[in-house]
């Protein structure tokens, strides 16, 4: 089903395919395949920088990174309990010239079913009572089915099978014989993992928001009940507001989202744990440090009837959206000891436990998790940055994440002297690891806004002064003011720009000196 676009976000996605950061479906010059799509040019170079992002924010906080397979064997999965209950319900248009499959949640919440109040038992009754028929062709729809979401493959001689993991958390919680080993058996331990995962979608849609791969974040702090309740973090944020959104409240028809501090939402029942608290905490921070509007960013709790099986709680972190509305972006979960007891139940690895605090007794530790789809924060950094006014189109990137920081112009081609001094700029600014583009094509007005809609903040441009003097021109990219600084001071001012430690407003500008 096509998906109707307004004019805003009809151009957002037009740049966003124009100015190379997202292609596709991929491959373009074949048959592509749903919900396959390429980083161009300037989307890599922006999601690594988002990728460092997150790496700076996980190590603040002393998480370790590891790094783990992409494959294993179906027993991890069965395990894991996914091989049980990770699929999708679908149905398929009996119409022989279109035999179409659907996923049903998809189709029937784009005819505004609620599916919260339904379950699984009730969808094809309701498809049956209410007459649903294909969106594509208007014929009618066969039986209600499972679809396993995970993506299988076959190795070795001769071939087994093995599956493509569909998620980054189950193979980081294989590691903790290793860590607990590595960690010197101290608790808790902090541990994440940034990599692709695999899913079966039977619809891929909406860009980047649901794909067949996808790269993930996870966070994984590995902990006793004792410590859960005993968090040091959680001091040092208990004051710290967070947007929240009960599920109390949702039962209730109640929309306002509601500030607390971590210690109100305690107080008030609404979170049970300090150490589960401090995580929402953690996912906020993250998201405010890209500058999404914080109206635009909320933390959603599960109802019950939403809530995983295992889960003792969970809340999603969910961005508005100009194209696609509410859309989580990441997952927050207290998975008890659900996950490692499951393995030790499969494996009979005794290193699997570590002892409590009564003596002599050993327990399976428990799992707090925070899991964000990369490729989701990505497309919302982007799409949230996009701004249009009457002479310019803006990518108002943070500069931490944006894919080129800095550029440099020669006012013009000629005198060469301009050309060369920028190029040996250009240059040294590569060599400090400071991103940079280098132009000269076309009018220096035309250069701005180029670089403009790619997300440029500062713009160096030599003139016929430098040549005198050895200054140059900085442009903001935010009020398009300028301020004349000294050749020298490029390297010192790019790198204080880029980490934070100066603003543009802090900016020496040496015309407004006698």
């Amino acid at each position: 089903m096509a998906e109707k676009l307004d004019d805003a976000a009809a151009k957002i996605l037009m740049l966003m395919s124009h100015r190379g950061f997202i292609w596709g479906p991929s491959p373009e010059i074949y048959n592509p395949v749903k919900g396959s799509y390429e980083f161009g040019p300037l989307g890599k170079l922006m999601k690594t920088n988002l990728e460092n992002y997150m790496r700076k924010k996980f190590r603040k906080y002393q998480f370790w990174e590891v790094q783990c397979p992409l494959i294993g064997s179906d027993m991890i999965w069965k395990a894991s309990g996914h091989a049980e209950r990770f699929y999708d319900f679908i149905i398929q248009c009996t119409n022989p010239k279109c035999q179409r499959v659907h996923r049903v949640d998809t189709l029937l919440e784009s005819l505004g079913y609620n599916l919260t109040s339904f379950s699984a038992d009730d969808f094809q009754k309701i498809i049956k009572e209410d007459k649903i028929l294909c969106p594509d062709c208007q014929g009618e729809l066969g039986s209600v089915t499972t679809q396993n979401l995970m993506v299988t493959s076959q190795l070795g001689f001769p071939a087994s099978e093995f599956i493509l993991r569909p998620e980054t958390a189950t193979t980081t919680y294989l590691l903790f014989p290793r860590l607990i080993q590595f960690f010197r058996t101290k608790m808790p331990i902090f541990v994440f993992q940034m990599g692709y995962a695999f899913r079966n979608e039977i619809s891929p849609r909406k860009m980047l928001l649901r794909t067949r791969e996808f790269e993930q974040c996870e966070g994984q702090i590995f902990i006793t009940p004792e410590q859960e309740m005993n968090f040091e973090l959680f001091n040092q944020a208990a004051q710290e507001k967070l947007p929240l959104w009960s599920a109390k409240q949702q039962i209730a028809g109640d929309e306002n989202i509601k500030y607390y501090s971590l210690q109100e939402a305690l107080d008030q029942k609404i979170l049970q744990k300090p150490a589960y608290a401090w995580l929402l905490f953690f996912a906020y921070d993250i998201v405010k440090g890209l500058d999404i509007p914080l109206e635009n960013i909320r933390l959603r709790q599960h109802k019950d009837d939403e809530k995983a099986h295992y889960a003792h709680d969970a809340w999603d972190l969910e961005i508005n959206s100009k194209i696609y509305g509410w859309t989580e972006v990441c997952g927050i979960h207290d998975r008890g000891d659900y996950d490692l007891g499951r393995h030790f139940k499969y494996s009979k690895k005794k290193q699997l436990k570590v002892p409590s605090q009564n003596k002599g007794e050993k327990i399976i530790p428990h799992i707090l998790e925070i899991a964000f789809g990369l490729g989701r924060l990505f497309f919302f950094c982007l799409e949230q940055a996009f701004t249009f006014e009457e002479e310019r189109n803006v990518l108002d990137l943070p500069i931490q994440i944006t894919p080129i920081p800095f550029a440099v112009f020669p006012l013009m081609k000629k005198p060469e002297e301009l050309s060369k001094i920028a190029m040996e700029i250009y240059k040294q600014l590569i060599d400090n690891d400071l991103g940079a583009i280098y132009d000269e094509t076309g009018s220096i007005g035309k250069r701005y806004r180029r670089t403009e809609e790619v997300g440029v903040r500062y713009a160096f441009t030599i003139d016929h002064q430098t040549l005198d003097d050895d200054t140059l021109t900085i442009r903001n990219i935010e009020d398009m003011s300028q301020k004349r600084i000294h050749q020298s001071d490029i390297i010192p001012i790019a790198s204080k720009l880029l980490r934070g430690t100066i603003t543009y407003e802090e900016i020496e500008d040496l015309s407004q000196k006698d």
